[in-house]
């Protein structure tokens, strides 16, 4: 049997999909909803983030972070 890359536990951290996804900002599950989820911030869902930081609220304070600036 062959040996796992060096680099397979790195791969979604490599180029280009380094900042390709970003999944990591905090969630809320909707109330009386079990398979729905949003921005605890911004309050959009997370099917019309998409994975994507530019889908948050212009204004969403996850986003602002991320991106370095001010709310």
């Amino acid at each position: 049997m062959s040996n796992p890359s060096a680099k397979a536990g790195n791969y979604y951290a490599s180029a280009p999909y380094q900042n390709a996804f970003d999944i990591e900002y905090p969630q809320e599950n909707l109330d009386g909803q079990m398979y729905q989820y949003r921005c605890k911030h911004c309050k959009k869902l997370t099917t019309e983030i998409n994975g994507l930081l530019q889908n948050h609220a212009m204004d969403c304070a996850y986003r602002l972070a991320r991106e370095g600036r001010r709310a």
